[in-house]
């Protein structure tokens, strides 16, 4: 005896056979009751979800002998020739072979023929989105004016192809995609009816594999029943399918997650020694990550396509990858598969991929290096050495950040303002606290935010020598920064009165105080007798002789040779001009030609200079 595939021998013979579609099954039943059965119907949706098995059922129900009835016994003469296909009064025609007007022409010179041996002539067009133009406009003209005899059944999988004219003179019908499963107890029922032994996960993965369609499904089980020596097995539907076990896929995600570089590139070597396809395992490690992202949030929808033996795994896992980290891996895994789909190595691209995800690496974001660009520009406007930013720093919001406390000085104490007979200069120290510790702490924690301030008011030169000291101590309102022993020089330039008034006006608008200010050297705490205060009045500083213009430097005389080379302690003495305090004559460091630069070409210190 001839074998015959179980989806053709399970196809649906009767309304209660068609699983899933019980709108349509139910609205079908209740026109052939009533007699109100419609001279069109459209019905459309996925492949193999049962729209032309439902078209015969309702043919046979309109010509069974016991009719109309939305029963139909299927051992009548009508109902065989319907189910064998012979049947003289139901014309199947696949419109994806037969899409021309001439068909159509055909079709319609058979219309207005009485039904043979039935009550009436059903027409089911398949794929009739395929047709003409031409085509549809003859379709059309026949469903305006229909004999009563005949009903047509349209059955399409697009259904946004099919001209509106033709929609609109049919009831349409949606058939739905069965779930996962829905379709695994179906499996279920035909492994049982024909003696299959099949493992529930085994029957899991074929309806997994099936996408929805009861045809794909039957088909699959009927190809494993015959690769099988025994039992279907899980294992042998992924050895027949080139699938991958679920427990690779959470050991590749473990790995990702954990940053283990070198475990998650040996799964991929490991796959394609095995002859996997790569595009495929990378398509159900998303799939495996969009369930694993889905849990948290909406478990009836991630757990809808997993049998129960694969559940517990997801739920642990699902407990702790955070989904931020989940949505970072789909994201880069999806790049990777439609690089792969544009004709790039899978291999490469998977592992290009995986490398970056356990690596944490990320491309460079275009809006922070538009803002180190734009940093560098202002600094290069500024004339000052500005020191880097990181990433984070640059792609931020750059506020201002918002003011805080008043600074505390050590030993102040809080009074009721003039009541307490308090003077201007005490109320302008803020309240005070029980020692200088956290006045202090604060100081030094918005230290860096105060050189950023600095800069903002374009103090580029002040920002620079304060970037190089530390908040020491803050006592009675005075304010102790702090110097290295490498960093004297800088020490020296802060207690000038352009750098130290730049800073007091800073530190007074963030923390509300007027700080005095004292600057040391590191190991001379006790002494300060080298380093100017702001409180005393500037040393003379030699006149600045001012640069030349352009002519004068060009029209000067050539050196001459004969003359001899002065000292270097002799040309120091000439550039220490306004780089040092009075008796320093000497450049002990590179960077004080630099400072001194600055002052001698800084527009806003030509006065000073003159």
């Amino acid at each position: 005896m001839r074998h015959v595939s179980l989806y053709r021998k399970w196809r649906p013979r009767t309304f209660d056979a068609v699983a899933g579609q019980e709108p349509v099954v139910r609205t079908l039943r209740r026109a052939i009751e009533t007699g109100r059965v419609a001279h069109a119907y459209l019905f459309s949706g996925p492949r193999g979800t049962g729209k032309t098995s439902t078209a015969k059922v309702l043919a046979m129900g309109l010509n069974c002998e016991k009719g109309p009835t939305p029963e139909p016994d299927g051992t009548c003469e009508s109902c065989r020739a319907i189910v064998n296909n012979s049947s003289m009064d139901v014309l199947e025609m696949d419109a994806a072979s037969n899409r021309g007007i001439d068909e159509i022409r055909d079709l319609r010179d058979r219309v207005n023929l009485a039904p043979v041996g039935g009550r009436m002539k059903v027409y089911i067009i398949d794929e009739v989105h395929m047709l003409t133009t031409e085509a549809f406009n003859a379709l059309l003209k026949m469903l305006e004016e229909p004999p009563e005899h005949v009903v047509f059944v349209l059955a399409t999988t697009e259904k946004h192809k099919v001209l509106p004219t033709i929609i609109s003179r049919c009831q349409s019908f949606d058939f739905r995609r069965p779930g996962v499963a829905l379709l695994s107890e179906k499996l279920r029922e035909i492994a049982d009816a024909e003696g299959i032994e099949a493992e529930p996960a085994a029957l899991t993965l074929i309806s997994r594999e099936a996408r929805g369609s009861f045809r794909d499904a039957e088909g699959l089980l009927d190809q494993l029943n015959s690769f099988s020596d025994g039992p279907v097995t899980a294992a042998k539907v992924r050895e027949l399918l080139g699938g991958t076990d679920s427990n690779v896929l959470s050991e590749t995600t473990d790995a990702l997650y954990e940053r283990r570089a070198a475990d998650a590139l040996r799964i991929v070597d490991r796959l394609q020694n095995e002859g996997r396809d790569l595009s495929r395992f990378a398509g159900e490690l998303i799939a495996h990550l969009r369930r694993l992202m889905l849990l948290p949030h909406a478990p009836e929808v991630a757990l809808a396509e997993v049998g129960h033996e694969e559940r517990a795994g997801l739920e642990e896992q699902a407990s702790r990858i955070p989904t931020a980290e989940v949505v970072r891996l789909i994201e880069a895994l999806g790049d990777a598969v439609s690089r792969a789909r544009r004709g790039g190595d899978p291999k490469l691209e998977l592992e290009l991929t995986l490398l970056k995800l356990a690596r944490d690496y990320e491309e460079p974001q275009v809006d922070a290096l538009i803002r180190r660009l734009e940093t560098l520009e202002n600094a290069v406007q500024n004339g000052a050495v500005v020191a880097a930013q990181t990433d984070a720093e640059l792609s931020g919001p750059m506020v201002k950040p918002a003011p805080v406390a008043p600074v505390v000085a050590e030993g102040e104490e809080q009074s009721g303002g003039e009541e307490d007979g308090e003077t201007e200069e005490e109320a302008s120290a803020g309240p005070a606290e029980e020692d200088g510790t956290a006045g202090i702490g604060i100081v030094a924690e918005q230290w860096g935010q105060v050189i950023r301030d600095l800069k903002d008011r374009k103090q580029a030169l002040t920002a620079t020598v304060f970037a190089e000291g530390r908040p020491l101590n803050l006592d009675n309102g005075v304010l102790a920064v702090t110097f290295s022993e490498e960093s004297d020089f800088y020490a020296k330039e802060a207690g000038k009165p352009r750098h130290s008034e730049a800073l007091g006006e800073v530190l007074e608008s963030r923390f509300g105080v007027r700080l005095r200010l004292e600057f040391r050297v590191a190991g001379d705490a006790d002494s300060t007798s080298d380093i100017p205060s702001p409180g005393t009045p500037a040393p003379v500083e030699p006149e600045v002789q001012k640069p030349r213009k352009r002519e004068e430097i060009t029209s000067a005389p050539a050196p001459d040779a004969s003359m001899p080379e002065r000292e270097p302690e002799a040309r120091g003495q000439e550039m220490a001009g306004s780089g040092g305090s009075e008796g320093d004559d000497v450049i002990r460091d590179s960077r004080e030609v630099f400072v001194m630069a600055r002052e001698l070409f800084d527009p806003g210190n030509q006065d000073a200079g003159s």
